[in-house]
């Protein structure tokens, strides 16, 4: 895009609006996400000059003053973004901390910041007076973020608000922990290609589908919670899941999960039968005819908390899934 420049580029250019008597402003920041506050403080300091130069923080300066995991979009993808707007004559990066250098390099008129700012907090403004030009702090009008949008994000994405069940009701549900009794357990499990059956989980599956169950996940992901991998990732492995039990003709009807640490204390971490009574509630059906297939005790536990029968699997009452299937299946 054209309006994106080195910072070699922003020297002509500055030269250029000097000739023509142009006002120049500068201002810089992450603009991780652009959001309203952004487009307004922007509009706010192209109507102060007669050619804004905005100086977007590459993604390494990002990494040292806010967060290690931020940003979220490249910077190539943040410059174009952000000279996608009417308001921006030309866009450079910023690869440090402060701005500071640039400032002294090329010497604006003007020096905006948008946000709750005063002149102590600007650090360069000081500088930018010795040469004769003017720190500019523009009122935030929107009490808007890229933290806050993040985080809301994050927490509409945990709501997991569930699709409507469709037909009728399921005359019991096999509840399916997930690592450790249908994929292999690897730990933190977060890349879809290590995503792996165990054996006879396919067969197992659909003999329990044929049977008129359905099939539910239930599974605890504290990796998410203490940042190990992504909710994104967790999906992921969830969608490879799905392709490995295509060819067995098996649909899993939901999955419902944790992602909170042990020590979060929350109701829906296994032993805590939260998960399996909420998926109860949205099936209509009665625990009396549910099924907790899991490998480790704590699935034992949150069965019989929520009144569900426990089948272990590996190490417990059978050695493998499709054991499991046929006793459950022997059941009725």
């Amino acid at each position: 895009m054209a309006k994106i420049l080195t910072n070699d580029q922003v020297d002509d250019w500055v030269a250029e609006q000097r000739r023509n008597s142009r006002k120049i402003g500068y201002t810089c920041g992450a603009f991780d996400l652009l959001h309203a506050g952004h487009v307004d403080y922007l509009a706010g300091s192209r109507g102060l000059c007669d050619a804004l130069l905005v100086a977007v923080n590459s993604d390494w300066s990002i990494r040292q003053y806010k967060d290690p995991h931020r940003p979220i979009c490249t910077e190539q993808e943040r410059m174009s973004v952000v000279a996608g707007l009417a308001s921006v004559d030309a866009v450079t990066m910023l690869d440090a901390a402060r701005p500071i250098e640039q400032l002294e390099r090329w010497k604006p008129d003007f020096y905006i910041k948008g946000g709750d700012y005063g002149d102590r907090p600007l650090r360069s403004a000081e500088a930018v007076r010795a040469y004769g030009g003017q720190a500019v702090t523009i009122a935030v009008r929107h009490d808007v973020s890229t933290s806050r949008i993040v985080e809301r994000i994050v927490a509409l994405e945990r709501l997991a608000p569930p699709a409507p069940v469709i037909g009728d009701t399921p005359k019991g549900i096999v509840f399916l922990d997930r690592d450790g009794t249908l994929l292999k357990d690897v730990a933190y499990l977060s890349d879809p290609r290590e995503a792996e059956l165990l054996p006879g989980v396919g067969e197992g599956l659909a003999e329990l589908q044929r049977g008129g169950y359905r099939l539910v996940v239930v599974t605890n992901q504290q990796g998410i919670g203490l940042g190990y991998f992504s909710a994104r990732e967790f999906i992921a492995v969830n969608a490879a899941m799905f392709r490995l039990l295509t060819p067995f003709g098996v649909t899993i009807s939901r999955i419902y999960y944790c992602p909170h640490s042990a020590a979060d204390g929350c109701q829906c971490r296994k032993p805590a039968p939260g998960l399996l009574l909420r998926a109860m509630a949205e099936f209509g059906v009665r625990p009396e005819g549910c099924f907790m297939v899991g490998d480790r005790d704590v699935d034992a536990i949150a069965a019989a908390r929520a009144g569900c029968v426990p089948v272990l699997v590996g190490t417990g009452q059978f050695a493998g899934f499709s054991e499991a299937a046929a006793w459950i299946l022997r059941r009725e």
